[in-house]
C-alpha cells in the first residue's frame, strides 16, 4: 500500500463489507486512511463512479484526489470524474442535474458572502420598515439588528418555518395570578407583628397596599410589573417566624412576574414571527430572482430532491465516505441517510473531540448517534496513535483532559505516542503576574511577555518566527498581541477572520466617514487628525482642545488646514455621490496610503484598505450606494465573531508568526504553538430581548423559558470549549506554551483555572514553569505608555503574488481591451445592467429582448434531451425570466432552437453517434506556474482519438457577423481547448463557438490548439498583468475598437459590432464564480 498502517489503520482501510465508524484522534493519519481505504475499493474492483468520499473543506478534497493521482497515475483520467467533493459541492451537483425538480435556474451560482449579506440587511432593513413595531422594539437600528441576529441564528439551527404554527411561550389569560396574590396579601396583613421592626414594615404595606392592588389590576403590563417589585420590597423586609407566613406570597409575586413577562413577551414574539416570516420569504424569492443560492438553499433543495425515489437512484453509491463528520448538521446527516438508502455502505471518520463548528449548526450528537447506530450492523475502530506530537505533549493531554472532559462527547481516549521523546517537558506554563491588574491590562502585560518570549527563542537559535503560532480562542482581544509583537518587531501575519474591521486603517476609514455624517463628533474627528490621514501628535491634539492651535508644530498647523479643506469637500461630496467613490476621493486627496505604507507592516495595512475600497464597490453594485448605507452594513459585519478576515499578502508563507482562531488551525500543525488569553471566561452572557433556540423557539427576557434557553446555551458553549481546548493543545509539534495570569483581581472560570486546578494531578515532568518578567524593551513598561504614530525611515517591503486566479473571461477581457479588465477586475467598478427593468411585472407581454431571449434559448439547449420536451423546456425557461410567452415570441424562439435540434451536437447528446462521450458544464481550476486559471466549458466530446470542444453563445447576430464575433472568443476559446487537453489528456481536435441564433459554428483556428503554446501565453499574460497592477491606469490602455465593454461611462468606448453587447453578457454566464 506504500506505507506501514497500524492495526487499526489497517481495520480501517480494509473492512469494506459493512458499515464503518472511525473515531481518529489527533494527528492520527485519517486522511492517509482515507486514501488507502479508497485505493483498497479500487483494488477490490469498486468501480470509481461508486465510490463518493465527501471532505469538509475543498482544500482537503484537493488534497485527496492529489494524494490518489499521485499513488494511481494510470487512473488520472477516471479521477477527475471521481465524487470527490465537499458536501456542499455534492449538493450542488445534484441540483445541477435536477434544475426542473429543483424549480430552481440552471445557471444558478453561489452567491459571495458578502453579496448574499447585504441582500439581507436590505429585505430585514424594508420589511422592519414595512411595519408597525411594539413600543419595546421602537428603535429602528436595534429592532433590525435583533431581526438580523434571529434570522441568521434560525437559519444555521436548521429552521424552517421561522415560528409558523407555534404559540408563543407563555400565552396565558391576562391577569389570572392577581385574585390569588390579593386574597394572600390580605390575609397576611391580618397577621400580628411580634417586633417593633415588623409592625412598621406591615404598617408601611397597609398603607401603600390600595395603590398596589390597583396597579395589579391595571391592564398596562410595565404598571403590573413596577406593582410586583414594590410589593416585593415591602414583603423582603418581613424578618423572622413572621417571614413565613409570606412563603406562598413569595411564590406568587414570582409566578406573576413570569406570566406578566410572557404576555408582554407574545405580543413581540407574535410581530417579530410575522417579520422573520417576511424576511425569509422575500429574502429566499430575491436570491431566485438573482440566480443564486447560498450554503443553507444547497443543504435545503438537495434533501428535498433526494426524498424523490427517481432522484435519490440516480446516486446509487456503493460506498460512501465521509470525513470530519464531527461537524455534521442533522440535514447534512439526513441527506447521507439518503443516499445510504440506496444501498451504499457507509464510512464516517472523526473525533467527538474535535467538534468546534456549532455557531455553524454543527451537532457533535450527529456523529455519536451515528456510532451508535452503526454500532449495531457494523464496526467501530479507534485509530489511538498520534504521529504528529512529541511524547511529552500526548502525555501532558491524556494526563490531563480527563480531568476535564464531563460531557458525552469529551468521553476521552487516550492516544499513543508514535514519535522519539524529547528526552525534557514540551509543555510550558508562561506564568504573568497581575496581581491588582484587570483582565485588560493582564492582558497587555501577557502580550509583552509572550512578544519577549518568541523573540528569545528566535534569537537563541531555537526556532524560525515561521514555526510559530498563536492560537486564539476568540480574535476579540487580537490587537493587543499584535501590538505587543509590534512594539517587539517582530513579523506576524493575521489568518482569522474578526480582525478586518478592528484593523486600524479600517477603523480610520470608518472614523472619517462617521465625522463626515457627523460634524459635532468630537471623537471621531480627533482619531482622524490623529490617523496617517494628518498625522498630528497627541501633544498637538491637547492643544487642539485647549482652542490653541498656534501652538501646533508648523507642519502640524499645515496638516489642520490640509484637514479643513479636506473635510470641506468631502462633506459636500458625500451627499451625492456613492460611498466607493467617496473613499477613492479622500485617498487621492490624502496621503494616507503613502504614510500608512511606510508604517510597520505597511503592505498588509493597504492591502485592507484595498479589499475595504473592492468590498465597497461590491456594495455599490448591490444597491448599498451611499455611505450610511455601507456604514450599516459595516457595522452589522463588524458584530460577527466569526466575521471578515485580513486580506491575505504572501506574508503567510513567509517567515512570520501567523496568529489565527483555534477554529481555523483545525487540521493544522505548528512546530511551537503558544495559547495565549486563557485567563477570560470560557462563556458568554446570552443577551437581548428575544433569543432563539430549537428547543424553546423564540423566547422573551424575564420568562421561565428564556433563562432555561440560556442556561442550555452555557451548557454547550461550556462543553465546546473543552474540544476547543483540546484542539488547541493538539496543535504542537514541539513545543506548547500555556499563557496565563497569575493573582488576577477577579477570578473566573477559565481554561487557566482548569490548568491551576489539575496541576496537582499531573506529574511533575510533563511540565515546567516560567515567570512572566522578562524586561521591556526599553526597560520600561510599554504596555503602559501606547505607541505614537510616527513615519519610520526603512524601505517599504515590495509587494508579492503567489497561486493568483485568473478566469478564463477575464483573461478574454484583457486581451481584447486592457482598460475594460482594469475598469472590471482591479478597481471592480460595477457595470451598466443590460438586464430588462421589468417594470410592468411578470407577465409582461412587450417584445423580448436580446438578454431574455438569449438566456431562454440558452437554458432550452442545456436542458433538452428530447425534441418533445421543447414546449415545456420553453414554458419552464421563460419563468426563469420572469415573462409569459405569448405565440409569436413562442414561435421565434422554436424557429431559433429547432435547427440545434437537428444539429450534430445535439445528435451526439442524443446518443446517436456512440463514440462520443459527453461532458456538459465541466468546470476547471488549473495550476500555471504561479497563477489558478478557471472556467466553465458546456459541452465537451470525447473520443478515443482526442476531444471536441463546444461553446454556446446566445449572441442576436447575423450569419455575416459570425466570424468577426467568433473572433473575439479566440482566447477564450483558445483557454478551453488547453484546460480540457490538461484535464482529459488527450489532444483538441476543434473548439468551436456554436451561435444558436444564425445557427452557425465559429472554428478557432488549429494553430491555436497547442497546449504548450498556450500555456506560455497564459504566463505571459498573468506576469503582465501583475506587473501592470503595480504601475496602474497608464498599463492598462483602452483598444479603439473594444467590442466587449459594459464601462462606456468610465472609459467612454462603445461596441461596435452586433446589435447588443449580448456577447459581454455571455462571458458573465460562463464565468466560473
Amino acid at each position: 500500500m506504500g506505507f506501514a498502517p497500524t492495526p487499526s489503520q489497517q481495520e480501517a482501510i480494509a473492512t469494506v463489507d459493512r458499515h464503518l465508524a472511525v473515531t481518529a484522534g489527533a494527528g492520527s493519519g485519517k486522511t492517509r486512511v482515507l486514501v488507502e481505504r479508497y485505493l483498497n475499493l479500487i483494488d477490490h474492483e469498486v468501480p470509481i463512479e461508486k465510490i463518493a468520499a465527501i471532505t469538509f473543506t475543498k482544500k482537503a478534497a484537493q488534497e485527496m484526489r492529489d494524494r490518489l493521482r499521485l499513488a494511481r497515475p494510470d487512473l488520472t483520467e477516471e479521477l477527475e470524474r471521481a465524487q470527490i467533493s465537499t458536501i456542499h459541492s455534492l449538493c450542488q451537483r445534484i441540483i445541477q442535474e435536477h434544475p426542473l425538480q429543483a424549480a430552481i435556474d440552471p445557471r444558478f451560482r453561489i452567491g459571495e458572502e458578502w453579496e448574499t449579506q447585504a441582500l439581507l440587511l436590505q429585505i430585514i432593513e424594508a420589511e422592519v420598515e414595512g411595519r408597525e413595531p411594539p413600543e419595546e422594539l421602537s428603535d429602528r437600528a436595534r429592532t433590525v439588528d435583533l431581526v438580523w441576529d434571529l434570522y441568521r441564528e434560525m437559519l444555521t439551527k436548521g429552521e424552517k418555518d421561522f415560528g409558523q404554527g407555534r404559540t408563543p411561550a407563555g400565552d396565558m389569560e391576562p391577569g389570572f395570578l392577581v385574585a390569588p396574590l390579593c386574597h394572600e396579601v390580605e390575609q397576611f396583613l391580618l397577621v400580628q407583628p411580634s417586633t417593633a421592626v415588623q409592625k412598621a414594615a406591615m404598617e408601611g404595606l397597609q398603607e401603600e397596599w390600595p395603590s398596589i392592588q390597583e396597579l395589579l389590576y391595571f391592564p398596562d403590563p410595565d404598571l403590573q410589573l413596577e406593582a410586583l417589585q414594590v410589593l416585593e420590597d415591602f414583603i423582603k423586609r418581613i424578618r423572622g417566624k413572621l417571614a413565613e407566613h409570606t412563603v406562598l406570597i413569595r411564590e406568587l409575586i414570582a409566578e406573576g412576574r413570569e406570566t406578566i413577562q410572557a404576555q408582554k413577551g407574545a405580543e413581540i414574539i407574535a410581530w417579530l414571527t410575522e417579520v422573520l416570516q417576511g424576511v425569509h420569504h422575500n429574502y429566499n424569492q430575491a436570491k431566485r430572482d438573482l440566480g443564486i443560492l447560498d450554503y443553507n438553499d444547497l443543504e435545503q433543495l438537495a434533501h428535498e430532491l433526494l426524498q424523490k425515489p427517481e432522484v435519490r437512484a440516480q446516486y446509487g453509491f456503493a460506498h460512501l465516505m465521509v470525513d470530519e463528520f464531527q461537524d455534521t448538521n442533522p440535514i447534512q446527516k439526513q441527506i447521507v441517510d439518503l443516499l445510504v438508502a440506496e444501498g451504499a455502505l457507509l464510512f464516517v471518520v472523526g473525533d467527538p473531540k474535535q467538534s468546534i463548528y456549532r455557531f455553524r449548526g454543527a451537532d457533535v450528537g450527529v456523529f455519536i448517534q451515528t456510532k451508535a447506530e452503526i454500532d449495531q450492523e457494523g464496526k467501530n475502530v479507534f485509530l489511538a496513535e498520534n504521529f504528529r506530537s512529541r511524547p511529552e505533549l500526548i502525555e501532558f493531554a491524556n494526563h490531563f483532559f480527563p480531568q476535564v472532559a464531563v460531557d458525552e462527547a469529551m468521553a476521552f481516549e487516550a492516544s499513543k505516542a508514535s514519535r522519539e521523546p524529547a528526552g525534557r517537558p514540551c509543555v510550558t506554563l508562561l506564568r504573568t503576574p497581575a496581581e491588582g491588574l484587570n483582565l485588560e491590562e493582564g492582558r497587555t502585560k501577557e502580550a509583552e511577555q509572550i512578544a519577549l518570549k518568541v523573540r528569545q527563542l528566535v534569537e537563541a537559535g531555537q526556532c524560525n518566527y515561521e514555526d510559530v503560532a498563536l492560537l486564539f480562542r476568540t480574535m476579540t482581544n487580537v490587537r493587543i498581541y499584535e501590538r505587543a509583537l509590534q512594539v517587539a518587531g517582530i513579523p506576524y501575519v493575521n489568518l482569522s477572520g474578526r480582525g478586518f474591521y478592528a484593523q486600524q486603517e479600517i477603523r480610520d476609514v470608518i472614523h472619517y466617514f462617521s465625522w463626515l455624517g457627523d460634524p459635532e463628533d468630537q471623537v471621531s474627528r480627533l482619531a482622524v487628525l490623529r490617523s496617517p490621514f494628518y498625522l498630528i501628535s497627541d501633544q498637538g491634539l491637547y492643544w487642539l482642545q485647549a482652542g490653541q492651535p498656534e501652538k501646533l508644530t508648523v507642519t502640524e498647523r499645515k496638516s489642520l488646514a490640509q484637514a479643513g479643506e479636506d473635510y470641506a469637500y468631502l462633506s459636500q461630496l458625500v451627499k451625492y455621490e456613492a460611498a466607493p467613490r467617496v473613499i477613492t476621493a479622500m485617498l487621492e486627496r490624502t496621503n494616507y496610503l503613502q504614510n500608512t505604507w511606510q508604517l510597520p507592516f505597511g503592505p498588509q495595512k493597504v492591502a485592507n484598505i484595498e479589499k475595504l475600497l473592492e468590498q465597497s464597490w461590491q456594495l455599490y453594485a448591490q444597491d448599498l450606494v451611499s455611505v450610511p448605507e455601507q456604514l450599516r452594513y459595516i457595522h452589522l459585519m463588524s458584530r460577527d465573531s466569526k466575521g471578515e478576515g485580513e486580506a491575505l499578502l504572501d506574508a503567510e508563507h513567509a517567515d512570520v508568526v501567523r496568529l489565527l482562531t483555534i477554529h481555523g488551525s483545525k487540521g493544522l500543525e505548528f512546530p511551537v504553538v503558544f495559547l495565549p488569553d486563557t485567563s477570560g471566561s470560557l462563556t458568554r452572557a446570552q443577551r437581548g430581548p428575544v433569543l432563539y433556540h430549537p428547543e424553546f423557539g423564540l423566547t422573551y427576557q424575564g420568562t421561565q423559558a428564556y433563562e432555561a434557553l440560556k442556561e442550555a446555551e452555557r451548557q454547550a458553549e461550556y462543553h465546546e470549549s473543552q474540544r476547543l481546548l483540546y484542539v488547541a493543545v493538539t496543535r504542537a509539534e514541539e513545543e506548547l506554551y500555556w499563557c496565563g495570569l497569575d493573582d488576577l483581581a477577579r477570578a473566573r472560570e477559565s481554561w487557566w483555572k482548569w490548568l491551576q486546578d489539575a496541576l496537582p494531578e499531573l506529574p511533575d515532568h510533563l511540565y515546567r514553569e516560567v515567570v512572566g518578567d522578562l524586561p521591556s524593551l526599553d526597560g520600561s513598561s510599554s504596555y503602559e505608555q501606547g505607541i505614537q504614530l510616527a513615519i519610520p525611515s526603512y524601505e517599504p517591503l515590495l509587494p508579492q503574488y503567489n497561486q493568483v486566479a485568473f478566469s478564463v473571461t477575464s483573461l478574454m477581457s484583457y486581451e481584447l481591451c486592457p482598460r475594460h479588465y482594469y475598469l472590471r477586475y482591479i478597481l471592480q467598478v460595477p457595470e451598466l445592467s443590460l438586464a430588462p427593468t421589468q417594470a410592468n411585472g411578470f407577465g409582461n407581454k412587450s417584445s423580448l429582448n436580446a438578454l431574455q431571449r438569449g438566456n431562454i434559448v440558452h437554458r432550452v439547449v442545456e436542458q433538452i434531451r428530447d425534441p418533445e420536451e421543447l414546449g415545456d423546456l420553453l414554458d419552464y425557461a421563460a419563468l426563469m425570466e420572469g415573462v409569459e410567452l405569448d405565440g409569436t415570441q413562442r414561435f421565434q424562439l422554436e424557429k431559433i432552437i429547432l435547427p440545434y435540434l437537428q444539429s450534430e451536437f445535439f445528435g451526439r447528446v442524443q446518443g446517436a453517434q456512440g463514440q462520443w462521450e459527453i461532458y456538459q458544464e465541466r468546470e476547471f481550476v488549473l495550476p500555471v506556474g504561479n497563477f489558478l486559471v478557471n472556467g466553465l466549458v458546456d459541452q465537451v466530446f470525447v473520443s478515443s482519438t482526442g476531444l471536441e470542444v463546444v461553446d454556446f453563445k446566445s449572441n442576436w447576430i447575423r450569419l455575416e457577423q459570425v466570424e468577426a464575433v467568433g473572433l473575439s472568443y479566440a482566447v477564450q476559446l483558445r483557454l478551453y481547448a488547453w484546460a480540457m487537453a490538461r484535464e482529459f489528456g488527450l489532444p483538441v481536435l476543434k473548439s468551436q463557438a456554436y451561435f444558436l441564433i444564425p445557427n452557425a459554428v465559429y472554428q478557432l483556428d488549429a494553430q491555436l490548439l497547442d497546449p504548450n503554446l498556450t500555456e506560455r501565453w497564459i504566463k505571459q499574460t498573468c506576469q503582465e498583468i501583475i506587473a501592470g497592477v503595480e504601475l496602474g491606469l497608464e498599463a492598462f490602455p483602452p483598444k479603439g475598437d473594444c467590442a466587449t465593454c459594459a464601462q462606456r461611462t468610465n472609459c467612454g468606448n462603445y461596441p461596435s459590432f452586433g446589435e447588443n453587447t449580448d456577447d459581454h453578457l455571455a462571458w458573465v454566464e460562463e464565468e466560473l464564480v
